[in-house]
């Protein structure tokens, strides 16, 4: 009975650690230190008593085996969780054909940022959009201009740091 707790408390402390350092990670991106570093305190504290518990028993295989399992799911966990957060801003740039330029004073009345430019692409003229949102509302905000322009070119963007403009704040 002693060993299916270990394992389940290994299985279990590897989802942790894992979840934290992909989010630790994301704060290390951001330039947010101080978060980071606290996170990463409690990350290897789980770590390090995981890892106590299998390399004592190296001969049980099964430990290892939930180790690495945990390990793996931790990713899966620690990417759903931080897709939930969505820390930050995402940069968005739309390449649209020129016929399509009245989308940018349409996000515009929306309360979007957006800041065109005219291009010439491989068929012709092209509108290029330049816009900053928090990340929680990218997916809405590619969802209208897909709705306007099935054939719309989108590229996000992880923006470290940025100052000055104007940001949608909802």
């Amino acid at each position: 009975m002693k060993v299916f707790w270990e394992l389940l408390f290994i299985f279990f402390a590897r989802i942790i650690d894992v979840s934290l350092g992909t989010i630790r990670m994301i704060f290390v991106i951001r330039g947010d230190k101080i978060p980071a570093a606290i996170i990463g305190f409690f990350e290897i504290m789980v770590y390090t008593l995981a890892l106590g518990m299998v390399v004592g028993s190296l001969d049980n295989p099964v430990k290892l085996l939930v180790f690495c399992t945990g390990f793996s799911l931790g990713i899966l966990v620690g990417s759903i969780i931080e897709e939930k957060l969505a820390f930050g801003y995402r940069g968005i740039q739309v390449v649209i054909d020129r016929e399509h330029a009245g989308i940018a004073e349409e996000l515009r009345a929306e309360g979007y940022p957006v800041t065109c430019w005219e291009a010439t692409g491989k068929e012709g003229c092209k509108t290029v959009l330049n816009i900053f949102v928090k990340r929680n509302l990218a997916n809405t905000l590619t969802e209208k201009i897909y709705q306007k322009d099935p054939h719309a070119f989108i590229v996000f963007m992880e923006p470290k740091k940025f100052k000055g403009g104007y940001l949608k704040k909802k």
